[in-house]
């Protein structure tokens, strides 16, 4: 053997091993399956410059199927292909290795041994060899089959065939390092869903119950986010969600979500996975899509929450029929692309069923009356304490002293709202047109009178139209001009200068046509520039606060609230507000009483002295004050010349005066209403 020759052998048997270490370093790495046997396959095929290799493995029914294949397939793409008969000694052939369960090499139309009856069909060498395969529960056999031109030697042969075992060997590394993988990701589930099962457990509250199937729902099901809905009569209500502090019961995201879950429950369905592309009924495909366009999910899975009522035993043990009660649901979301939707469906059926029961245990500790009262009681020290005959007469007679000291005894009623002091004759300037703020001629607190200019405002393209008609306009004259000298110096007797009389007439009328349109509109655009001049709609007060920083040679908007004018000498109003929910008393007292109902206010800058007034007016309707809630708005009248240091807008904290009520309404009047209300609905 020569130099040239060892040193090729040498180059050769370290790029094989260089291939069995590097599978082995990837068989201990977390490279999914199909990676692996794709690189086990393509690293067995070029170590041994093969024609080709197909890794089989044996489907449900016990088929050898292809799972994966590099380069010439020996059916199909090595020379000729295959008949019927060939096929089926190569299938038996295949049978018979992977049945042997050891390594070895078949000769072109060679048989595994003289007792086996499956044959090579093919002209080239067949090595078959057995090869894990990762599966779950537990990995199953495959083979492995490489198409190779028949070696020179029967060592290099050996050699091939150790080359294959040493990389299928390899493969058991990857299949218990997968397992041992997955048993890992199981324990560190079944703690997660361990704590779960503690926590949504844990409290007797429903916003409580509800955030913790929200937020630790989430991190078991590994989703991008989960929503808790209460069902309500035949609607659902959103009550929380992952990463949210807070519902925002306005919300359109929120009402189209309740929306798209009340159809899709009305179905009485286990459970529905949902995606933008596919087709659903119409009565379920328009909150859907309505849905997904505001969410921008990729897809969602919607879990009833329900609980376990009634279990109904057939005629074997195995036969049991379940009654459920539907308390909610859960709708997972999620925005990116998901590798296996067939985890999240278990994880999302196991928070549902645990997250009903917890959430039904919160519903109906809150649905008994005075059931959290009861609960303080039983952890309350008294309790503890042994209570006499005498010690529990006496308590009932300060009771009964008591309530009747609150029954009997009368306290003013009064309604307490917020306000602030404005003069009556007010009037705010608006921008009449678009443009910018040329001028402004007033600062905050002078003194103007009516029809005073306080700004004047600028627009260059009403400028450049009105430049313009008076240019058309002085061109017209004096084409006007010409026209009437000319008809002057012409001969009445001649006939062409009577033609040209005619032509010239006709002219003249339509530039007197056309004289009268340019007049209107440069009395239209000249209207308009005087409309650019804001005057003060009445005699007042400038009030508006730095006027040369806010608008001088800013561009402003038709209807621009500019500035506020305001007759402070003139009378005076509280503009008060009131809750809706408190109106009702308002309204009941003007009615009992014949003059209208007093008010006393307090200054924030003059807090030691009260001031009187009475209503002028109530507004008919509820509006949205600046945090939403609605109020109404109530006008007072007042003697201003008696309050000191009148300031528009100057804040107050006024009462309304409803007459008298027993000292016990009037002190827990707000924990009656909400008793009322959550009782008995009123």
């Amino acid at each position: 053997m020569t130099t040239e020759e060892s040193s090729s052998i040498e180059n050769l048997w370290q790029e094989i091993e260089e291939l069995v270490l590097g599978l082995a370093q990837l068989a201990r790495t977390d490279l999914s399956s199909q990676k692996f046997y794709s690189e086990l396959l393509d690293r067995a095929v070029r170590g041994m410059s093969a024609q080709g290799g197909v890794l089989w493995v044996t489907d449900a029914a016990g088929q050898l199927v292809v799972q994966q294949q590099r380069g010439a397939h020996p059916e199909t793409n090595v020379g000729a292909s295959l008949n019927e008969q060939d096929i089926e000694q190569h299938r038996l052939l295949l049978r018979e290795a992977l049945h042997e369960r050891r390594p070895h090499t078949i000769e072109p139309h060679g048989r595994w041994s003289e007792q086996h009856r499956g044959v090579n069909p093919l002209d080239e060498n067949l090595i078959l060899c057995p090869v894990a395969i990762e599966a779950h529960p537990t990995p199953q056999v495959g083979l492995l089959e490489i198409i190779h031109h028949p070696p020179r030697s029967f060592s290099a042969q050996e050699g091939y065939v150790r080359f294959i075992s040493a990389l299928c060997e390899i493969s058991e590394d990857f299949c218990q390092h997968s397992q041992l993988q997955k048993l890992r990701e199981l324990e560190a589930l079944w703690e997660q869903f361990e704590r779960f099962s503690e926590h949504v457990h844990l409290h007797l509250n429903t916003e409580q119950t509800a955030f913790i199937i929200a937020n630790e729902g989430r991190i078991l099901i590994d989703c991008d986010r989960l929503s808790v809905l209460q069902k309500t009569g035949k609607t659902f209500q959103l009550i929380a969600a992952s990463g949210v502090e807070g519902i925002e019961r306005r919300s359109e995201t929120v009402q189209r979500l309740e929306s798209l879950v009340t159809a899709i429950q009305s179905l009485n369905r286990p459970y529905w996975i949902m995606e933008a592309e596919e087709k659903y009924p119409p009565q379920i495909a328009e909150p859907l899509h309505a849905y997904l366009d505001l969410a921008g999910s990729r897809a969602l899975m919607i879990f009833p929450l329900s609980h376990i009522i009634q279990e109904t035993t057939g005629d074997t043990d195995s036969d049991v029929a379940e009654s459920h009660l539907t308390v909610g649901a859960i709708v997972i979301e999620q925005f990116h692309e998901t590798p296996s939707s067939h985890t999240i469906l278990e994880r999302g059926l196991a928070v549902s069923r645990h997250g009903g029961t917890a959430l039904f245990n919160s519903l109906q500790f809150e649905s008994f009356p005075f059931f959290p009262l009861l609960k303080h009681w039983s952890y309350s020290p008294l309790r503890k304490k042994q209570l006499t005959g005498r010690k529990l007469l006496t308590a009932a007679l300060i009771l009964a002293a008591l309530s009747a000291l609150l029954i009997l005894t009368p306290a003013d009623f009064k309604i307490e709202g917020t306000g602030s002091l404005q003069p009556v004759d007010q009037q705010n300037v608006f921008a009449t047109a678009d443009g910018v703020v040329d001028q402004i001629l007033v600062r905050q607190g002078e003194q103007v009178s009516a029809e005073t200019t306080l700004i004047t405002l600028r627009d260059s393209d009403l400028e450049l139209d009105s430049s313009r008609v008076r240019g058309e306009i002085q061109t017209s004259l004096k084409r006007l001009a010409v026209i009437q000298a000319a008809r002057l110096g012409l001969n009445p007797t001649d006939a062409n200068a009577l033609q040209q009389a005619n032509r010239l007439t006709a002219e003249e009328e339509e530039l007197n046509e056309r004289l009268k349109s340019l007049n209107e509109q440069a009395t239209l655009l000249k209207n308009q520039q005087d409309a650019l001049t804001l005057k003060s709609p009445i005699t007042g007060e400038v009030l508006t606060w730095d006027l040369q920083e806010k608008l001088l040679a800013r561009p402003v908007q038709r209807g621009q609230r500019l500035l506020t004018v305001a007759d402070l000498k003139g009378p005076w109003v509280l503009k008060m507000e009131v809750p809706d929910s408190e109106i009702g008393h308002v309204l009941a007292a003007q009615r009992e009483n014949k003059q209208p109902l007093s008010v006393s206010f307090l200054l924030l800058t003059d807090p030691d002295q009260t001031y009187q007034g009475t209503i002028e007016k109530i507004a008919a309707i509820a509006e949205p004050d600046a945090d939403g809630k609605p109020v109404v708005q109530i006008t007072v009248q007042l003697d201003h010349e008696t309050i000191k240091g009148l300031r528009p807008g100057a804040s107050v904290l006024p009462q309304i005066d409803c007459g008298t009520r027993s000292l016990g309404y009037v002190w827990l009047r707000r924990l009656l209403e909400a008793v009322q209300r959550e009782l008995f609905f009123f």
